[in-house]
């Protein structure tokens, strides 16, 4: 199996940014408001994995994933929502993960950290409603990306098979539908979302799964 790891890269504005580092984040936001406006939809998707057993799960790779995948969400969604609440209308759209509501081996932080994802999704989506906010989550399951293929290669290492199985017998055994979802499908949701057709859908966490565990 064979795997393009250098996929063509948009055209879009581009500010390097830590976002487990709220300075920085406070940084990157006044840049974007300079030069673009105040923006009025915030899509946290940041992505990071490590995967270990828990009684070998490095503390430091433990702290790495939550402050980035949980922490950075609380952040970004923290220095957006002022300007949100005094414009009246704005989209907070987080990406999860499927594993947001179930849980697999190895993979403690992740798990943990868009579990946080959704729970935090919820009180925004209290908070903000008001506010004309909504916020809303979107649980892809194995998604294209290369992120996702860097998985494949440890996912046989730990579970003593090779690249092929670990596709067929681990990532897409759970889903009905035995394809991986594409970035452009994950895209569409965003989009609608952040459309007015969805102006009364808040507090939500949509799977993209391939029907994860219902045939099981």
């Amino acid at each position: 199996m064979s795997w393009d790891l250098n996929p063509p890269k948009a055209d879009v504005p581009f500010i390097h940014c830590d976002v487990s580092s709220e300075t920085r984040i406070a940084e990157a936001y006044a840049e974007t408001v300079k030069a673009h406006g105040v923006p009025t939809i915030l899509v946290n998707n940041c992505g990071i994995q490590y995967i270990a057993p828990v009684d070998e799960f490095p503390l430091e790779k433990w702290n790495q994933l939550i402050s980035v995948l949980l922490t950075g969400t609380f952040l970004c969604s923290k220095a957006v929502i002022p300007g949100l609440k005094k414009q009246g209308w704005g989209r907070i759209i987080n990406v999860s993960s499927i594993h947001g509501k179930v849980a697999s081996p190895y993979k403690s932080a992740y798990v943990a950290a868009k579990h946080g994802v959704l729970g935090l999704s919820k009180v925004m989506a209290l908070e903000l409603a008001e506010h004309g906010v909504t916020v809303n989550s979107i649980c892809p399951g194995f998604v294209d990306t290369q992120l996702m293929r860097q998985q494949i290669t440890k996912q046989a290492e730990l579970n003593h098979m090779n690249e092929d199985q670990v596709i067929s017998e681990i990532m897409l055994k759970p889903a009905c539908v035995k394809k991986f979802t594409t970035p452009e499908q994950v895209a569409d949701m965003v989009a609608y979302f952040a459309s007015d057709a969805a102006s009364t859908i808040t507090g939500e966490a949509f799977s993209m799964s391939g029907g994860w565990g219902m045939g099981q």
